[in-house]
C-alpha cells in the first residue's frame, strides 16, 4: 500500500514509480523511472485496485466517481498529473483539493516527464501548485491576517486624508465597472501586457458575492482573461494558500464552485474600498 504522506522519491528510492494512466497518451514515458499501468474501464475501481504512486489522468476521464474515490482518506496526498485543455475547467475543479500538476493538452512527452518528476518529488499532504509554495494551516492564516492588517492600515491612511462624506459604498456595479475599465485596455494594447489573473478573479468573486451568485471553476477561468490552464494553475495556487475554497455543486456532481475564504474577503473588501474611493475618483 502506498504511503502518500511522503514523496514518491522517498518511498521508492532507486526503484520504479507506479503510474496509473487514465486516458492520457504516455507511450514514450515507459522506461527505467516509470512503470505505466493503463486503467481500463472504471477509473475509481482501478485506482483502488492498483494503489499507484502517481495518477496521470486526462480531464475527460475525471468524473464524480473518480473525484469521490480520490476524496477517500486512503488517497490523501496522492500526486496527480492532469492533462487538461481549454474546455476542461470544471473537470479540473473536482481535483483542486489534491496534490495537482496541470499539463496543457495535447501534452508532449517532455511536458509529461517534467510534470511526473515534479509530482514524484512532492511531499504528500497539502497540495502545492507550480505557482505556489507549501503553507501549513498556521502559516496560511497568519499570512492572510498579515495581508489583511497591511491593507487595513493603508486604508486607514487614505481615509484619514479624505472628507468623511467622500467615501461611497462599494457595490457590485462599481466593481463590474472597474472590471470593464480594465478590459478596455485590451482595445489599445496587447492583452498579455496587462495579464493579472489573480486580481481579475478576486474582482469577479467579490462582485459575485455581492450579487449572491456562486462562481463555477469554468466561469472563474473566463474572468481571469488568460488561457484556461493558466487560470486553473492560479486557482490551484490560491486554494493551496488558503485564499480560496472549493465547494461541490449539489445539483451537478461534475461541477465545483469557488469562493473566497474569510481572510481573503476581508483583504479584498478593504482593498476595493481604498482603490475605488481614492480622493479625486
Amino acid at each position: 500500500m502506498a504511503d502518500y504522506d511522503s514523496s514518491v522519491l522517498d518511498r521508492i528510492g532507486d526503484g520504479v514509480a507506479r503510474v496509473l494512466v487514465m486516458g492520457a497518451s504516455a507511450p514514450a514515458l515507459a522506461g527505467a523511472r516509470w512503470s505505466l499501468i493503463e486503467a481500463r474501464g472504471d477509473g475509481a475501481a482501478a485506482l483502488r485496485r492498483e494503489m499507484p504512486d502517481i495518477l496521470l489522468v486526462s480531464a475527460d476521464r475525471v468524473d464524480a466517481a473518480l473525484g469521490a474515490a480520490l476524496a477517500e482518506p486512503l488517497f490523501a496526498g496522492l500526486p496527480i498529473v492532469l492533462v487538461a485543455g481549454a474546455e476542461d475547467a470544471d473537470a479540473a475543479g473536482l481535483l483542486l483539493d489534491h496534490a495537482l500538476e496541470i499539463v496543457d493538452a495535447p501534452a508532449s512527452p517532455e511536458a509529461l516527464q517534467r510534470a511526473l518528476a515534479d509530482a514524484a518529488g512532492r511531499t504528500g499532504g497539502t497540495a502545492v501548485a507550480d505557482a505556489g509554495a507549501h503553507y501549513d494551516s498556521g502559516e496560511r492564516f497568519a499570512a492572510l491576517r498579515r495581508d489583511a492588517e497591511r491593507v487595513a492600515a493603508a486604508l486607514n491612511d487614505l481615509v484619514a486624508g479624505r472628507p468623511a462624506e467622500a467615501a461611497r459604498p462599494v457595490d457590485s456595479g462599481r466593481i463590474r465597472a472597474h472590471i470593464r475599465a480594465r478590459r478596455l485596455r485590451d482595445r489599445f494594447f496587447p492583452s498579455d501586457l496587462f495579464a493579472d489573473p489573480v486580481w481579475d478573479m478576486l474582482l469577479d468573486l467579490a462582485a459575485a458575492r455581492l450579487e449572491n451568485r456562486q462562481v463555477s471553476v469554468s466561469s472563474l477561468c473566463i474572468a481571469a482573461a488568460v488561457p484556461t490552464t493558466t487560470g486553473l494553475r492560479w486557482i490551484k495556487a490560491m486554494v493551496d494558500r488558503g485564499m480560496l475554497e472549493r465547494s461541490s455543486d449539489p445539483s451537478d456532481a461534475r461541477r465545483s464552485f469557488i469562493g473566497m475564504t474569510a481572510g481573503t474577503r476581508q483583504a479584498v473588501d478593504a482593498c476595493l474600498d481604498a482603490v475605488l474611493n481614492l480622493p479625486g475618483q
